[in-house]
């Protein structure tokens, strides 16, 4: 049964031998694999069968690996993270969904409609088998054009699958075969789609720590040491008594852990606080409207490098740190060492 996480890394254009047909290719299982996911929810949602709707998941995740690929054999590479991101959102929302609804239906008792069931997914594994048949030249030429292949493949499997819990269903007049496949599924769009967001978003944190240390030149990346000099700063911060000096520990703070969800949420809470105290309104309202923006900045790789993070700068501005806040960051980092 497909994992439904054919993730693959695509080669260069000028790597792959007919260019032109690949493309092609590309695009007719695109079209295919958002087709049947259309049909397959539809279906699913008709015979009241979850293994369809189980099913069309792993359709769709599919359709955007092949979107992916189109875009990064037209170069956009940038897109593969932010793709891989929405996938992996779709698919544990989807899981979250056929797992809800097992539940709801185990509570409620309904049987699908297995001839429905058999039929669709009948189709959808003709639809996989075409697609893998489509991709079969490119099995044996670069290892990333062959995984495409391999997904195809698999999914085929997983079509398989969902045929099974159909005659099941069909010779138990029970709904336990068709709950049963789909719980399976979705488990592994949950498990898959956490584990491509764990990456895409490791990838972009890694990213923001390059540009982070690029900007500070001399200063060191390490995480840990990033992690431990954000500490020292917010420290240093909550003991000072001259409320510039306080604005600014903690502006090199934010600076520091902004590459961290968590450091990034913390340092515009302690700035949040710190402007109630001192009854700053703008600032205030600043801070709110930039912690509403940290989980959309972390999980498309959109952080502000060297943004102070108060309300005198814009939220989506990247800065040059400045030299003050430099030689705070260098001193917290000295003694985190």
């Amino acid at each position: 049964m497909s994992g439904h996480s054919c993730e693959h890394e695509m080669p260069a254009p000028h790597q792959i031998v007919n260019l032109g047909r690949y493309r092609k290719v590309l695009w007719i299982a695109l079209g295919v694999n958002l087709a049947m996911f259309l049909v397959e929810i539809a279906a699913g949602l008709a015979s009241q069968s979850l293994s369809l709707q189980a099913d069309a998941i792993d359709f769709a995740g599919d359709a955007m690996n092949y979107g992916v690929s189109l875009a990064i054999l037209t170069s956009a590479l940038s897109w593969r993270a932010y793709a891989a991101i929405g996938k992996a959102i779709s698919m544990m929302a989807f899981g979250l969904i056929i797992l809800g609804q097992a539940l709801w239906a185990v509570w409620r008792g309904s049987v699908p409609d297995a001839a429905a069931m058999g039929a669709v997914a009948t189709l959808a594994l003709v639809a996989n088998v075409g697609v893998a048949w489509m991709l079969y030249a490119f099995r044996e030429g670069d290892a990333n054009m062959r995984s495409v292949w391999l997904c195809s493949r698999n999914d085929a499997i997983g079509n398989l699958a969902v045929i099974a819990a159909a005659v099941g269903v069909f010779g138990t007049s029970r709904a336990w075969p068709d709950l049963a496949v789909a719980s399976l599924m979705a488990a592994l769009a949950l498990s898959s789609g956490w584990t491509v967001l764990r990456h895409a978003r490791r990838e972009m944190r890694g990213k923001a720590a390059t540009d982070f240390g690029t900007m500070q030149t001399k200063e060191t990346t390490d995480q840990g040491l990033q992690q431990t000099t954000y500490k020292t700063l917010r420290t240093q911060a909550r003991k000072c008594t001259d409320l510039p000096e306080k604005w600014l520990l903690l502006q090199a703070a934010h600076i520091v852990g902004q590459c961290f969800f968590w450091l990034h949420i913390d340092s515009h809470i302690q700035m949040l606080q710190l402007a109630l105290r001192t009854r700053d309104g703008r600032e205030a309202l600043g801070q709110i409207f930039r912690l509403s923006l940290v989980p959309f900045g972390h999980l498309l790789g959109r952080l502000p490098i060297g943004n102070p993070g108060t309300a005198d700068v814009s939220a989506f501005s990247t800065k040059e740190i400045p030299h003050r806040l430099r030689k705070l960051i260098a001193n917290a980092k000295m003694l985190a060492e």
